[in-house]
């Protein structure tokens, strides 16, 4: 699925999109809070399919029910959408969306192409390789990086129950903060043969366009 930057990217644009967001640091950090069940002292998928409100398939990483998970994604905002963390909520909505999008127009056609007789963890460690490096990219190629980080920085982790826990919010947050991109100077992703620049411009385009209106208070 989408890397940090994707993600911290397509929330940063949408900011001009959802003009009633209060609390710009609170969405971005929603943002990403998702992907937080990775800092859980017990990380394993089960917790991912949890904090990515995912029940469409045999397992995480396998998708068949695309419309399902837009819909527990949209009935996930229905519910929280007057919350007083509300931005923040949002950001969480976003990232999963993302997400989504990320699994119908990149991850899943790169599954079903070089899946084959290999299992689907092994498939995903081709991918990962490409797209951390398309995520290093991104964070040296974006104008709007350093905001990015000065407002992630202000921002205030919260526990969604069953999903995401807010110290494992808050040890993502300093992780990318501090340590996540620090002195890995410049990547050239001129070989790529999946996360490409095109793919990478191209999909962060898309998802603003898509997601504008699909969020509503």
């Amino acid at each position: 699925m989408s890397y940090q930057m994707t993600h911290l990217e397509v929330a940063y644009r949408l900011l001009d999109q959802y003009r009633w967001i209060k609390t710009g640091p609170d969405f971005l950090l929603g943002a990403i809070a998702p992907d937080a069940v990775h800092f859980h002292v017990k990380y394993s998928p089960e917790l991912k399919e949890q904090s990515h409100l995912w029940d469409c398939g045999p397992r995480w990483g396998i998708t068949l029910d695309s419309d399902k998970w837009k819909r527990n994604v949209l009935d996930f905002w229905n519910i929280h959408k007057t919350d007083s963390n509300r931005d923040y909520i949002a950001g969480y909505c976003v990232h999963i969306l993302t997400d989504w999008l990320n699994d119908i127009k990149i991850w899943s056609p790169f599954r079903n192409e070089n899946m084959q007789n290999e299992d689907v963890d092994a498939i995903y460690q081709i991918y990962g390789e490409e797209a951390r490096r398309g995520d290093q990219w991104l964070y040296n190629e974006s104008d709007h990086c350093e905001k990015i980080m000065s407002l992630l920085a202000m921002s205030r982790a919260y526990s969604i129950e069953n999903r995401v826990l807010q110290q494992d919010v808050e040890a993502q947050k300093r992780h990318i903060l501090s340590e996540q991109y620090r002195d890995k100077g410049d990547c050239d992703i001129s070989r790529h043969r999946y996360c490409t620049e095109d793919v990478i411009v191209s999909f962060i385009n898309e998802c603003v366009e898509k997601l504008k209106d699909m969020l509503a208070v």
